[in-house]
């Protein structure tokens, strides 16, 4: 039953909050921008890596995420995409694989005018131009937005002395992209819903 409550609260505190996030803004990239800052803002990432590095790991869900204020890669990319979904976007994971075949990191991608823009929420970067246009994993190699992407995660490791080494465009072209959520339609919903009850 505690799932159940996590699952109605969540939905109803996420889209609660998502409508306030983005009720006066017209363009769909200002909107996931403004949700993207607003999930750097509350579910601290690396700048509370010290302190949280020996944290076990949790299969959790997006509330309880921002309820704890605190997620790793993957689990604050999981709230920023669930947040994005339940705004009618079209979202995601995408996990990187590095040359070893393993996933050293987890991104954001959500869907701006039919393109994939990724958001790294640990590293708060949004992956566009200055003109607000998503540049795409496929335009990673040699662009200006990826390397300041790289300047911004060897400052923040370097900072924080995490030993970790540099992203790597093939990562991202070769990552894994997951769009499960909790909420796939209104009518799944209520059918979860009234399974769980029993009925």
């Amino acid at each position: 039953m505690p799932e159940f409550y996590d699952y109605v609260c969540g939905y109803i505190v996420f889209r609660c909050i998502g409508y306030n996030l983005t009720v006066n803004i017209k363009t769909d990239f200002d909107k996931a921008a403004n949700v993207a800052f607003w999930v750097f803002d509350n579910i601290g990432g690396f700048k509370r890596y010290q302190r949280h590095k020996f944290m076990p790991v949790v299969d959790d869900n997006f509330f309880n995420i921002y309820r704890r204020g605190f997620g790793y890669c993957d689990q604050s990319a999981h709230a920023y995409a669930t947040m994005m979904h339940l705004l009618g976007f079209r979202s995601g994971l995408l996990m990187l694989v590095d040359d070893k075949g393993v996933s050293p990191h987890t991104v954001a991608v959500v869907y701006i005018d039919g393109k994939p823009m990724i958001v790294d929420t640990s590293y708060k970067f949004i992956f566009a131009d200055d003109n607000k246009r998503p540049v795409e994993i496929e335009e990673l190699e040699n662009s200006r937005v990826f390397e300041e992407y790289l300047t911004v995660v060897r400052d923040t490791n370097n900072f924080l002395k995490i030993k970790q080494s540099n992203f790597k465009p093939e990562w991202f072209k070769n990552g894994r992209y997951s769009k499960s959520f909790s909420f796939p339609s209104k009518r799944k919903s209520v059918e979860n819903v009234w399974y769980m009850q029993g009925n």
